[in-house]
């Protein structure tokens, strides 16, 4: 093998050895933010609609529902933002909860102006239906009896669980026991994204 050819040899081998090591730390990345995102909004939407595959509520029911008002308060230091919607479907009203984390508070674009409940407006950087992390709770039964004790095992629950449902000799209340969210919820965010919040 010439000088010149066994050059190119290693040159190719090097280039080689870099590519599969950016595969390795591409597929580290990717295994690893399965540990730092819990659950944003589009894993829970999607984890409900596989907790029920052949459901024709749920997703498919939230049109009916109204939001009534919606609280909004920024924790510029904790750098999450708590939304609350009082929702109304069927003649009852419900209390939506979604507490985003990881908000950016001092965005250089993508800023979005919030004026919230203590009559301050606030600038934020979009928030993400797929990279931020949620908490997230209704007082609707489907969301007691289905989702809250799932949720808090996903990490993915705002403030107390409920015990896990046992029904009398009935079928389970959420078979595959994922966390998820109700249709209250749907619609909660559904509006949010209307009015410009996500990215």
């Amino acid at each position: 093998m010439s000088q010149v050819s066994l050059r190119e040899f290693l040159k190719s081998l090097l280039f080689l050895q870099l590519v599969i090591k950016i595969n390795i730390i591409n597929i580290y990345m990717e295994s690893l933010k399965k540990y730092l995102i819990e659950s944003s909004l589009n894993a829970l939407y999607d984890s409900a609609v596989d907790a029920f595959p052949k459901t024709k509520m749920r997703q498919h029911a939230t049109e009916p529902i109204i939001i009534e008002n919606t609280i909004w308060i920024p924790f510029v230091g904790m750098k999450t933002l708590f939304v609350k919607s009082k929702t109304k479907n069927e003649n009852r009203e419900y209390n939506s909860i979604i507490v985003f984390k990881n908000v950016n508070y001092e965005p250089n674009d993508n800023i979005v102006q919030l004026f919230a409940s203590d009559n301050k407006i606030y600038n934020l950087e979009n928030l993400s239906l797929e990279n931020n992390d949620v908490l997230v709770r209704c007082n609707c039964n489907d969301f007691n009896w289905r989702f809250n004790y799932y949720n808090h095992l996903d990490k993915s629950l705002y403030n107390n669980k409920r015990k896990k449902y046992e029904s009398n000799g009935g079928p389970p209340a959420n078979p595959k026991e994922l966390p998820g969210m109700c249709k209250h919820l749907m619609k909660t965010v559904s509006t949010l994204k209307k009015a410009g919040l996500f990215k």
